[in-house]
């Protein structure tokens, strides 16, 4: 038996990890079971920690329990293990290596440009160059970045595309992540380092409105190259005023949202000095311990009538082309989602507007309340590159901008080669670890566009979508969580975002709707109390938990989900006293605040006071008892058998509370999805309100009726009511509104809403593919080292089949129709175990390999 997939953190031999003591995690290949395992960790070939061999079948979050390591240590770590005859295997290695741990690890200056931002005026890329010598024998270069804005380096002419926009996002107020880079190679006897700074996230647009200098006006840049010796000699480069600046290079205006300005013509002079720059107060420098935003897939063009690009595919990326015009010749390229009925790029669906002077926090308000912005505006986002040709043959990749896009409008009198464009996508480099497949190629479609719009939205932070707001919005990420997570390894990616939300919470408990903060407070602090977005703040830690069985990181999020309880339990009541005065239950009622309700059902199920201007008591206590059970099951978890008895009243209360908002005779699908997916219903009262979701999906045709909160239970509760054809004829639907309504239509990623008239890639609704894989291919993690398989077939499919490559290994399951019944097939990696399910009732335990059954 040999160790696979060796993993520090959750990730795969991570350079300038952040964490000193980390844990280790690995599957088995070879042989049943993991009886015992050994790691050795060494550091400059010292031996810092030997295991021993270790009685264990675990393969996971296994602690460093060495000496002591320090900022800079490289760690080799190799892991022996024994199977289940007691026969060792060969050993498997792997790597880390430390970033730096402490402030006082830095050496360098924050670093701006040489002038004084002016209010609500926008300014060229910051270009930055060191040029130095270095004696010969260099063993090891390590280039230590960070940004307030986002920023790049290039080493001797060489770019390092490591990590796009860099230096990620976070609340800069609070944390600021840098990257290690290995530059060794790059290095020679004469060198030169050049750094750019763009506004990014910090003072660029951001959210629906395009607000600016959200972080402040002042942009700055911090490195540190720190060069060893093969005769044991060190010395450090640092950012400091020495450094030369100049922002008269080619990109003259970028913006994250709105695009690029770039004239061919121009290259930095460098003729200005650096000015240091005060440190940032109070906010921590960290390693990012997360996959880095990447270039991913490169998509080819077709030329459409009026000088359309179409790349075929939805995207969050950005453009390369090369091009060969007159010097001052000019190319306006736009990118966008959808084409209007004359063929050409649409904006209209995703822009809103912005003052030309920018916003103040007046302006804001009445756009608020009145939806106009007031004064001579611009629209946002723009989506744009303006090229100017330098009179020969010109190459062109953005470089600080990322659209949300399928189509490029391009506005030029150069004749057009589409050819020479390239779409290229960007995101946060997730491995893939779930597939899925059927005989119905319209579902394959939706899985298909579903994991598009993931990789559209997962770009350092869960967003939204990737033009309008692109913001981290709580509740999309929760709803999606564990789709995601089937799909790719979101590991170290929600850790991340895990932590941005701790820095995001307020006093009182709440969250703001989305995180990190990107302006617009007095919208989106507002409507973070609204429930199933403000439950992100427990359901993400426990689904994780779940997953990925790491109680280390529920332990760490428990502060966070123990003051929104506080919370909760200090605001119930209706509002209305009098209401409150009859209502027996009154004190395990939960609306006050402001709640998004169910959002986004089709049109004709919507109230006609909708979202944040109406109450909803009945999304509210149905939520408040989801909160108090499930936080009640990890505080008993974690050993707080107390507090799980203060919340366990709260639970069963809003349980009561709840059947007085309830409506269980009704078409309204969402209305019937919530209890019982919620376990607000027993005995006859679910029964009954089973039997009318039924009714519900028969009279709607089988379309989808719910929104945003109920479409991810919708064929679940179904599933469980013994409704499994229903569910089915909901999923294979092809009429509006309907998942594979979107795919009729042209679809490549997952539509905002049923009516597909906002944005084009939202990947909330996509987690009805979590069903496809925990349901009807039946992969459920069920524990450490542990899997339920429960597939259940239906509807017109004749086979369907999942693979996970969980944390555990990679799990399958496979189902066929045949003459002679149905035919499962199971394959369960080594180390684990798995209880199967059959739909006649049958039931299995089994061990690693593969396995066939039929009923």
């Amino acid at each position: 038996m040999k160790a696979i997939h060796l993993q520090t953190e959750y990730l795969t031999e991570p350079l300038g990890l952040g964490i000193a003591a980390p844990r280790f995690y690995w599957n088995c290949e070879g042989g049943v079971t993991q009886t015992a395992y050994q790691i050795t960790a060494t550091r400059d070939g010292e031996t810092v920690w030997d295991s021993g061999k270790v009685a264990s079948s675990r393969m996971t979050h296994i602690p460093y329990e060495g000496a002591p390591l320090r900022s800079r240590d490289r760690v080799e770590w190799t892991v022996k293990l024994w199977d289940e005859n007691d026969i060792p295997g060969e050993p498997a290695q792997s790597w880390f290596e430390l970033g730096l741990l402490s402030s006082s690890d830095w050496m360098a200056a924050w670093i701006t440009g040489d002038y004084k931002p002016k209010k609500n005026v926008r300014y060229p890329v910051d270009c930055f160059r060191k040029e130095f010598t270095l004696k010969p024998g260099v063993k090891r270069a390590r280039l230590y970045a960070t940004a307030r804005g986002i920023y790049d380096v290039t080493v001797n002419g060489r770019r390092l595309e490591d990590f796009i926009l860099a230096p990620g996002m976070t609340d800069y107020r609070k944390r600021i992540q840098y990257q290690t880079y290995d530059v060794t190679a790059l290095l020679s006897g004469q060198n030169r380092v050049e750094l750019r700074l763009a506004d990014g996230w910090f003072r660029g647009s951001c959210a629906a409105y395009g607000v600016t200098n959200v972080y402040g006006s002042g942009t700055s840049v911090m490195a540190q190259l720190e060069v060893t010796y093969a005769d044991g000699t060190a010395e450090t480069i640092s950012t400091d005023g020495s450094w030369a600046w100049s922002n008269d290079g080619p990109i003259r205006f970028a913006d994250l949202k709105d695009g690029e300005v770039y004239d061919a013509r121009l290259s930095p002079s460098y003729g200005g000095r650096a000015r240091e720059a005060t440190p940032p107060k109070g906010a921590v420098l960290c390693a990012s311990d997360n996959v880095p935003v990447r270039e991913k897939e490169r998509l080819s063009a077709t030329l459409f009538p009026g000088n359309v690009l179409d790349f075929g595919q939805n995207i969050a990326g950005y453009l390369e082309f090369t091009v060969q015009g007159k010097a001052g010749q000019t190319l306006k390229l736009t990118c966008g989602e959808i084409l209007d009925k004359a063929g050409r790029v649409d904006l209209s669906h995703i822009q809103e507007s912005r003052p030309v002077k920018g916003w103040s926090q007046l302006g804001l308000v009445k756009k608020l309340l009145t939806g106009k912005a007031g004064g001579e505006t611009v629209p946002t986002p723009k989506q744009e590159i303006l090229f100017t040709c330098s009179g020969g043959e010109d190459h062109y990749k953005t470089s600080f901008a990322v659209f949300g896009f399928r189509y490029v409008q391009v506005e030029s009198d150069i004749p057009i080669d589409p050819a020479a464009f390239t779409a290229i996508a960007v995101y946060s480099d997730m491995e893939q670890t779930g597939e899925f497949t059927c005989s119905n190629e319209l579902v394959n479609k939706l899985v298909e566009n579903t994991r598009w719009s993931m990789k559209g939205n997962y770009l350092d932070l869960p967003t939204d979508c990737p033009t309008r707001e692109r913001l981290g919005w709580t509740g999309d990420a929760q709803i999606f969580f564990d789709t995601g997570a089937y799909l790719m390894d979101t590991a170290s990616f929600f850790r991340k975002w895990l932590q941005d939300m701790a820095d995001a919470q307020y006093e009182n408990g709440l969250l703001p709707a989305v995180l990190p903060y990107q302006g617009a407070e007095i919208m989106y602090k507002a409507t973070g109390s609204s429930v199933g977005w403000a439950d992100a703040v427990y359901l993400i830690p426990y689904r994780y938990w779940k997953r990925y069985g790491d109680d280390t990181l529920l332990r760490q999020c428990w502060p966070m989900m123990e003051k929104y309880a506080d919370y909760l339990m200090t605001h119930l009541g209706l509002s209305d006293k009098k209401q409150a005065k009859q209502d027996p239950d009154n004190a395990y009622t939960y609306e006050k605040g402001v709640h998004l309700g169910e959002w986004l059902e089709p049109e004709e199920f919507r109230d006609k006071v909708y979202g944040a201007q109406a109450k909803h008591p009945e999304e509210c206590t149905a939520y408040l008892c989801l909160a108090m059970t499930t936080m009640g099951e990890i505080a008993t978890h974690l050993g707080k058998p107390d507090y799980a008895a203060k919340l366990a009243p709260y639970a069963e209360g809003a349980r009561r509370a709840y059947l007085r908002f309830a409506q269980l005779d009704t078409d309204r699908q969402a209305k019937l999805v919530r209890p019982l997916a919620l376990g607000l219903l027993d005995g006859e009262t679910k029964k009954a309100a089973q039997r009318r979701l039924v009714q519900a999906a028969e009279h709607y045709r089988y379309r989808v009726g719910t929104g945003f909160l109920s479409t991810p239970f919708l064929l679940p509760v179904l599933t469980e009511a013994g409704e499994e054809e229903t569910a089915y004829k909901m999923l294979e639907n092809t009429e509006k509104p309907g998942w594979l309504a979107e795919v009729l239509d042209g679809a490549t990623t997952i539509w905002e809403n049923w009516e597909g008239n906002l944005s084009q890639n939202h990947y909330s609704p996509g987690a009805v593919c979590q069903w496809l894989f925990d349901t009807c291919a039946g992969i459920r993690v069920a524990g450490e080292n542990r899997f339920t398989i429960s597939p259940i077939p239906g509807g017109t499919l004749t086979h369907a089949e999942a693979i996970y490559r969980s944390i555990y290994g990679e799990v399958k399951s496979r189902w066929e129709k045949t003459e002679g019944g149905v035919t499962f097939t199971v394959t369960v990696p080594p180390n684990t175990t798995a209880e199967v399910l059959l739909p006649d009732g049958t039931q299995y335990n089994v061990v690693a390999g593969p396995h066939s059954f039929t009923i």
